[in-house]
């Protein structure tokens, strides 16, 4: 089944639904960014039909009709906008059909959590297989992206907060208070990476929403120091940390000279997921790579990734390495 309604220029939004609270919220959210960037949305519904060896014949049918009466309610939702969207019911499995979906789009959207197969206690294996596997950028949105009173708030928050920014912070000139992120999009930069095109991603979202642009590199210089270590080491440690802050100031000079968003850059001797996920109380949206190396390494596969994903508050974009625009 295909629904179409408005009209829209090229490229699209794909979103994943299931009728939740949850995916009613990413499909919002998926229809005001497609508004803004003058793409296509379209709405996707998966089902599977019941694993007999003998479906009778008024059974046969009846997962698809749900999916389709699911699908009716976003076309409807959508109209009165200026946004063309279509809408498909998709036999299979949720995170394949839309990671086969995500091939040739631009952004695949989908709610952190809700029911059935998007179901799950913060990250729900459907958005974390998606933002996992997808092959242009997902957008992963929280519950009610706009509160902080979501289960993941109590942890997000860094150790003994508000004061874990007081030691081993370096910023631009100018930042008066490293702990807040509000009016802004926060990119989680690994300076050992290429982390400039992850940056401009972000930097989209910043120009179409009027945010700043803060990119932010974290690495948990000090906090390693519970092992016993030389004092050598000790002692180089803050050098270690102006040569981070180096590395990260010329990316943000990169990142700045091809948009014209506010750029600033923020470094964080601290844990990489504790910094993103506590930015993610103020900041509009929090960006982050698929692969990396240092702080970030293995971000989509390891501990890492499960924490940001899991304990943002506010949506989260994740580029591939091989992102399209």
């Amino acid at each position: 089944m295909e629904h179409t309604h408005g009209n829209g220029e090229s490229g699209h939004v794909v979103v994943g639904v299931d009728g939740s609270q949850n995916s009613k919220r990413a499909f919002d959210f998926a229809l005001s960014l497609a508004q803004l960037q003058q793409r296509e949305v379209k709405v996707v519904a998966a089902f599977t039909e019941p694993g007999y060896e003998y479906i009778p014949a008024d059974v046969y049918g009846i997962a698809r009709k749900q999916a389709e009466h699911v699908l009716e309610e976003y076309v409807t939702r959508a109209e009165g906008t200026e946004v063309r969207v279509s809408s498909v019911a998709s036999e299979g499995d949720a995170a394949g059909v839309l990671i086969e979906a995500s091939d040739v789009a631009s952004l695949v959207v989908v709610g952190k959590r809700g029911r059935g197969r998007f179901a799950g206690r913060f990250l729900g294996s459907v958005s974390a297989s998606v933002a996992a596997h997808s092959r242009c950028p997902s957008l992963i949105v929280p519950a009610a992206y706009d509160a902080k009173d979501l289960p993941e708030a109590q942890y997000a928050k860094m150790p003994d907060s508000p004061g874990w920014a007081q030691t081993g912070v370096i910023t631009a000139q100018g930042i008066e208070d490293a702990t807040d992120f509000r009016d802004s999009v926060v990119v989680g930069i690994d300076v050992d990476a290429e982390p400039v095109e992850t940056a401009l991603q972000g930097a989209r979202y910043a120009r179409d929403h009027g945010l700043k642009l803060i990119l932010v590199a974290a690495e948990p210089l000090s906090g390693s120091l519970w092992i016993p270590v030389s004092p050598i080491y000790r002692a180089e440690i803050p050098d270690i940390r102006r040569e981070v802050a180096s590395h990260l100031e010329a990316v943000t000079v990169q990142v700045a000279s091809r948009t014209d968003v506010a750029v600033q850059w923020r470094f964080y001797d601290a844990h990489p997921a504790d910094v993103l996920a506590e930015a993610s109380q103020t900041a509009n949206f929090v960006v982050v790579g698929t692969r990396g190396r240092g702080g970030f390494t293995g971000l989509l596969l390891g501990s890492i990734s499960q924490a940001v994903l899991n304990r943002a508050v506010a949506p989260v974009l994740v580029v591939p390495g091989s992102a399209k625009n």
